[in-house]
């Protein structure tokens, strides 16, 4: 005979129905991790703040090479260096401690808006009597106000050393009308007292060339000249520059460049 079973209790089969669909339920979805911002990060506040690297610090927007901190120079001084300014425009300018302007001149480097390029002059003006310290300054002109910026300083010695040829008068920075005259005083002391004036443009092309005698061959004399501007000459920055020629080979010499502006 075979045994009957016996039937479950029926809480017992709801209890393993519950049970087997529990187990086969999904679970609830995985939250999901948050992926660190390469650019920002939150602060305490709510404040998204940078975290990225900055790019690489660029080098000096102008540079001065020469002159040396606490060199001696001489009158003519010239210096050089770089620059990356806008259209590459840049203003040199030496001063005395009491900051008086001994003179300024307005310079191109070989290039700029974003292109290093280099650059060279040369600050004429009449020497001192003793050595003079003095600060060789560099600067660009904002193009929002005009005022000096990236500015670099070099502290230079002006030594009492004089050029055989000074121009007294015009200085650095004067300012002459075309067609207008403009009277150059000065002191040189040249082989046989004769020199020549010469005006050149930016490029260094002569537009206007008188020559001079100055009083003595022998010695440091006094010389005067006035010179008359073309008419139709355009405006714009022009060197007034006394020079010699070699009477060996006939090369120029002594030049004493002086910057003006023609408008």
């Amino acid at each position: 005979m075979s045994a009957t079973r016996s039937p479950r209790p029926a809480h017992l089969v709801a209890l393993l129905l519950v049970t087997a669909l529990a187990a086969c339920a999904p679970g609830p979805a995985p939250t999901p991790t948050p992926t660190p911002s390469a650019s920002s990060s939150a602060t305490a506040s709510g404040t998204a703040t940078s975290t990225a690297t900055p790019p690489a610090t660029s080098g000096p927007v102008i540079q001065i090479d020469s002159p040396m901190a606490d060199a001696r120079v001489t009158v003519p001084v010239t210096a050089s260096g770089t620059a990356n300014t806008f259209e590459a425009a840049l203003t040199l300018q030496l001063l005395t401690e009491a900051g008086d302007t001994l003179c300024v001149r307005q310079i191109m480097a070989t290039s700029g808006s974003g292109t290093e390029g280099t650059w060279q002059t040369d600050l004429a003006f009449v020497p001192p009597d003793s050595d003079q310290p003095t600060v060789l300054r560099a600067y660009e002109l904002s193009a929002e106000d005009g005022s000096p910026i990236n500015v670099v300083e070099v502290p230079v010695v002006v030594t009492p050393e004089r050029p055989p040829i000074i121009i007294v008068t015009p200085v650095c920075g004067d300012t002459v009308a075309p067609g207008g005259q403009i009277a150059v005083t000065g002191r040189a002391q040249v082989f046989e007292a004769q020199f020549t004036l010469e005006l050149r443009d930016a490029a260094g092309t002569a537009v206007l060339s008188q020559e001079v005698t100055a009083e003595s061959g022998t010695e440091e004399s006094n010389f005067s000249a006035l010179l008359t501007m073309p008419a139709d000459l355009p405006g714009g920055f022009y060197d007034l520059v006394g020079y010699n020629t070699s009477a060996k080979d006939g090369s120029v010499q002594y030049e004493f460049p002086v910057q003006i502006l023609v408008q």
